[in-house]
């Protein structure tokens, strides 16, 4: 049987992937949008980005 201490440290530090995984998933939506947002008025109207 696996100690029950070691069994918490395990879950945590799956937990603590796991967050850091969503974590950058949601930093690199929120840089493209930023890099989308930097562009000029004729880019955005190109690109076809309703302002």
């Amino acid at each position: 049987m696996i100690p029950v201490g070691v069994g918490r440290a395990v879950v945590h530090s799956y937990e603590r992937i796991a967050n850091q995984e969503i974590k950058e998933k949601r930093l690199r939506k929120t840089l493209s949008s930023h890099e989308v947002g930097r562009k000029g008025l004729i880019a955005r109207f190109l690109l076809g980005i309703r302002f």
